[in-house]
């Protein structure tokens, strides 16, 4: 089956663009009338939003929308264990991005400087009251890594159950990466807009193996029906 076969047969949506620019702007406008939508429906909305550098552009185009961002709860997918103001810092680079709006912002962050296990239940106590999301941005490693779930982390199987996981949980370091925080599919899974943003054909042959089933990605556990996954071709 091809890319669009599959993604089709699993109830999901695909979203294709010509380049990462043109899909910068309709994820920015996609999420941007989600924001609106839940305002005018509740008076508020909540979002998680991945870091990194893939997002950059997708957050210029954010900053530039008209929303009234003081109704607007922000958190991230995944961090790492960092300070804000270190430079491998997600909150750093969202700051960075949306600083001509921070300040209205309700800002809700992974990293609190306990300990990452004391800093993960704290955040799985605080979303409590955000749940379910109006909008989760996803983004994905070549290895099929989403969020800060790596398929060599011996707990994967417990994270990835979207019943009786912690909305948060610490990831350890190991030889490759700091030790993260991260989000699971019980926290993201039932929000209002669901986007998966890839570029690249190595990444859209990562989506294509975990829709088949093969290799235990941990992206397979977020390719659930509502899921839109937008897609350009240049990485």
């Amino acid at each position: 089956m091809t890319f669009e076969q599959l993604t089709r047969a699993r109830g999901l949506h695909l979203q294709q663009h010509v380049d990462v620019t043109a899909q910068a702007e309709w994820l920015a406008c996609r999420v941007a009338d989600q924001l609106r939508k839940a305002i005018t429906e509740k008076g508020f909305a909540r979002m998680a939003l991945s870091g990194g550098r893939s997002p950059q552009a997708f957050l210029r185009q954010l900053a530039g929308q008209s929303l009234d961002w003081s109704r607007i709860g922000l958190t991230l997918v995944d961090e790492r264990w960092v300070d804000q103001h270190s430079a491998d810092s997600n909150a750093a680079l969202l700051r960075d991005a949306l600083a001509e709006h921070w300040t209205q912002l309700h800002w809700l962050p992974l990293y609190r400087g306990i300990s990452p296990a004391a800093d993960a239940e704290q955040v799985s106590a605080a979303l409590q009251a955000w749940l379910p999301f109006d909008v989760v941005v996803l983004g994905m490693g070549v290895d099929g890594h989403c969020a800060s779930l790596f398929a060599d982390d011996p707990q994967l199987a417990q994270w990835l159950d979207p019943d009786a996981a912690p909305l948060c949980v610490p990831v350890a370091a190991n030889a490759q990466r700091l030790p993260r925080l991260s989000l699971t599919p019980r926290a993201l899974v039932n929000a209002g807009l669901q986007l998966l943003a890839i570029s690249g054909e190595d990444k859209r042959a990562t989506v294509q193996q975990a829709l088949t089933g093969v290799g235990g990605l941990p992206v397979a556990a977020l390719l659930q029906p509502s899921l839109t996954i937008s897609y350009s071709p240049a990485g």
